[in-house]
């Protein structure tokens, strides 16, 4: 955490396909989509769930057997428009995505876990020079309706937001609803998948706090009544 309500509204897409009554890009594509990072005390969410699906949607995309891991840490530093450990946009990196893109993590690894957001580097952690720039051809917002987003993960993971409370926090496993608890800010997340269990539909969501945390770093929440806001917006990168 956190994010913050964009400056410039994304007008929402229509997607229109045949989606299956269940989808878990985990079990579909693990190569390409099973990778759980930790964003540690940056609220960098916003990179880190930008960068999740760019990095699972160009492996898809690719048909690569095995995933490319893109550098979070580059889009901190370098990211002119969002505001480092201190929050971002979800529109607004797709958008940086596009003009700026990103080098991999193996040039520029994550160095503001700390909380304090680090310079963009000009030089490659070995020092070499960063020569593997990679930028998303374009992106859309798809969460005009459930059925839109469901139709749009069938090219692959989401980057989504939704509002913490404070029984998220404590999330261990299961489909998650609020209940209880104060408002603790906006967080920002990928969609996998989705499926119902006992009659109650769910999205799969990769979350950025390390496998430890909830269903070995992913959650299940209520899908189709917009449960603290994860269906407001949602962003499907572009290659």
């Amino acid at each position: 955490m956190p994010i913050m309500k964009s400056p410039v509204k994304v007008a929402k897409e229509v997607i229109k396909g045949d989606a299956p009554e269940s989808l878990d890009w985990r079990t579909k594509n693990a190569a390409c989509v099973d990778t759980i990072r930790n964003q540690e005390q940056c609220g960098s969410c916003w990179a880190f769930s930008a960068i999740a699906a760019f990095s699972d949607r160009k492996c898809i995309h690719d048909g690569a057997k095995k995933r490319t891991a893109y550098s979070e840490e580059y889009v901190i530093g370098c990211d002119p428009i969002d505001q480092g450990c201190n929050g971002g946009y979800l529109s607004m990196v797709q958008m940086v995505l596009t003009k700026m893109g990103t080098t991999t993590l193996k040039c520029v690894s994550y160095k503001s876990g700390s909380g304090i957001t680090g310079s963009c580097p000009t030089k490659c952690d070995d020092g070499s020079d960063i020569t593997e720039i990679v930028r998303s051809k374009s992106y859309k917002n798809v969460c005009s309706s459930v059925e839109s987003a469901k139709a749009a993960l069938v090219n692959g993971p989401l980057t989504t937001g939704f509002t913490v409370y404070m029984d998220f926090e404590m999330y261990t496993g299961g489909i998650y609803h609020h209940v209880y608890g104060s408002m603790m800010g906006g967080h920002a997340v990928e969609i996998v998948g989705y499926g119902s269990e006992d009659g109650v539909d769910y999205w799969i969501v990769k979350n950025s706090w390390g496998r430890v945390w909830g269903e070995n770093g992913y959650f299940r929440i209520m899908r189709g009544t917009n449960e603290c806001g994860i269906e407001d917006a949602c962003f499907a990168t572009i290659f």
